[in-house]
């Protein structure tokens, strides 16, 4: 009997001590909650300076690209490749003359396409009308070429010499940078270096000194040319001799950032 009385006195003790434990963290949740301005605040933000910053990079163009189409007609199949394939043969040869890397010519298109003849058809007077179905009078074969051209200055020279093996679908050169992932870099480079002077100087006003990057954004502009009109007229009236040299212009990359600070 005696043990029973206190195994219950031990029983209504745990059972007091569990009451007040939970009563202490219904308290400590309560004064939590009326230190917030409202519920679900969370963690009070750190005090910031936010700054945006600009970089831009001008660089000369690097590559000149050109874009061939070569187009065959035969009265058979075999015919229009053959002629093709004696085209693209011609072609390349040119190209390994002028030292063009074969990782420079990539093959973009090429296709064998029949040609159809649709005859008048006659007049009807019945339903349905009697149809005559198209004659296939030959073929076409078609390959589209895309070259880069490293020293740029030779691409107009490139153009000429292609034009005189009988390649007389051509478009370009249009110049671009090779490595503007770079520049690209060097840009963003530059904007976080303009946004962290900004940053010191608005601190030093403050008198207070930057801490840790909180937030950061980056916009990279791609680039786009900046043309050189003084050397285009001069160009504008070449000589009969000899291919002109076209102005290749620059390229500006530009990248804008906005940074955010903690202040100590």
């Amino acid at each position: 009997m005696e043990t029973f009385l206190n195994d219950k006195k031990i029983s209504v003790s745990v059972f007091i001590l569990l009451v007040v434990i939970s009563l202490l963290t219904v308290a400590k949740l309560v004064n939590e909650v009326k230190g917030s301005s409202y519920v679900g605040r969370g963690k009070q933000p750190v005090n910031t300076i936010s700054v945006s910053g600009k970089g831009e990079v001008v660089a000369i163009s690097d590559i000149a690209t050109l874009n061939i189409n070569l187009n065959k007609e035969g009265k058979t199949a075999k015919e229009a490749q053959d002629l093709l394939n004696v085209s693209i043969t011609n072609t390349l040869k040119y190209l390994k003359d002028k030292k063009i890397a074969d990782k420079d010519i990539k093959s973009e298109y090429g296709g064998l396409n029949p040609k159809y003849s649709y005859e008048p058809q006659p007049a009807c007077y019945t339903y349905p009308c009697p149809t005559k179905d198209p004659v296939i009078t030959g073929y076409t074969a078609t390959q589209s070429i895309v070259i880069k051209v490293r020293v740029v200055d030779s691409a107009s020279e490139i153009r000429t010499g292609l034009a005189t093996i009988g390649v007389t679908d051509i478009s370009g050169p249009t110049f671009s940078i090779d490595n503007e992932d770079k520049i690209k870099v060097d840009a963003r480079a530059l904007a976080i270096k303009d946004a962290r002077e900004k940053a010191q100087v608005l601190a030093d006003e403050l008198g207070v000194k930057l801490g840790k990057v909180v937030s950061f954004s980056e916009n990279i502009g791609g680039g786009y040319p900046i043309y050189a009109a003084k050397a285009m007229m001069a160009d504008s009236a070449p000589s009969a001799q000899t291919a002109p040299v076209l102005p290749k212009g620059e390229n500006k990359v530009a990248s804008d950032v906005s940074i955010t600070y903690e202040i100590k």
